[in-house]
């Protein structure tokens, strides 16, 4: 049975919010409509609306992945049975992590700023909030006051009870409701803002199975046009030669690394510091700066597909970690994720 998708028009929100350059909070005029969307098990009422966002949804843009404004690496916690907390030791937390600030909120600027929100460094708060915005020339510091509507195109919902979306401008002639093939909307995805961050160098390519091959395709003109002209991360960006991230600091300031590899460094990180934790170990500051990115996969060692040569094997096949060097043998766009 052929795809669809279905268009979407509605407001987005910003202000008190943590929008970043690769998902936005937005309020549907239709709000039935986006909660029949399919969820991964095929069933509506997936999606997850929030009533601190006013009622919004969030929307995940389909195939990107921007750097981290905000990440706390969330794992089970490995408490033995019987165990008791150390006495006069902290439990560590979990914290809130960034990647480079100038490439993670430079991609959350500019995605807003595709939108018709300006936004400037000077308008976050430290944890990720975004404080105030500028439409129009005018200061917007309340929520829920934007009043900038944008369309959205999706036809699924993670399992996280985002929706999984193509997000353009509102100036973009698509009416509400309306539902595109998907030979419609990929000749339209040189417009999306899914494209045009790629394109920008502002954000990874991140794939997985259910985004079909043709969509893919035109996803990754606009990563090869940036690869070539090194723009955004790929000027910084030294994961296919190896790089070296001994240290908490070194992995929120000084490097640009796949966003995904980020947040499962950190996980491991986390699982590791809980584990000293019980044990009795050291979980001092100065033990918990030290990264070791050896343990890259204590956080799991999932399948992925390599479209080069159409393999499926276990990522530690694709990254090798040795004295303290990550290194990708792959270029992103060449990797799918199977969930």
């Amino acid at each position: 049975m052929p795809r669809t998708f279905r268009v979407f028009r509605g407001y987005i929100h910003a202000v008190g919010l943590k929008p970043d350059g690769d998902t936005l909070a937005f309020k549907p005029h239709n709000s039935a409509a986006i909660a029949a969307l399919p969820g991964p098990d095929g069933a509506p009422g997936a999606v997850s609306f929030d009533a601190n966002t006013n009622g919004a949804v969030d929307v995940r843009l389909q195939g990107i992945d921007a750097l981290e404004t905000h990440f706390q690496p969330a794992v089970g916690d490995p408490k033995p049975p019987g165990a008791t907390a150390p006495v006069g030791v902290n439990k560590p937390s979990a914290g809130n992590h960034q990647q480079r600030l100038d490439l993670s909120r430079g991609a959350a600027n500019t995605l807003l700023g595709m939108l018709g929100i300006d936004v400037t460094n000077a308008d976050w708060h430290a944890w990720g909030y975004l404080n105030r915005v500028t439409v129009g020339g005018v200061v917007v510091a309340a929520k829920f006051q934007e009043n900038v509507e944008i369309v959205v195109v999706a036809n699924a919902v993670e399992r996280e009870g985002r929706v999984l979306g193509w997000i353009f401008p509102g100036s973009v002639a698509l009416a509400d409701g309306q539902t595109l093939t998907e030979a419609a909307l990929a000749a339209l995805v040189k417009q999306s803002c899914n494209a045009r961050m790629l394109a920008a160098g502002l954000a990874y390519p991140y794939y997985f199975m259910t985004l079909a091959t043709a969509l893919r395709a035109k996803l990754n003109t606009a990563v090869g046009a940036a690869q070539k002209a090194q723009r955004g991360v790929w000027a910084v960006d030294t994961s296919a030669v190896g790089v070296a991230i001994p240290t908490l600091t070194a992995l929120h300031g000084s490097v640009a690394l796949l966003p995904y590899l980020f947040r499962k460094l950190l996980r491991s990180w986390r699982l590791a510091a809980l584990k000293a934790y019980w044990s009795g170990g050291d979980v001092s500051d100065a033990a918990l700066e030290v990264l070791d990115v050896g343990r890259l996969f204590d956080s799991g060692n999932p399948y992925v597909y390599t479209v080069s040569d159409r393999q499926f094997l276990r990522l530690d096949e694709l990254i090798s970690v040795s004295g303290g060097v990550l290194k990708l043998s792959r270029k992103p766009q060449d990797i799918v994720f199977l969930e």
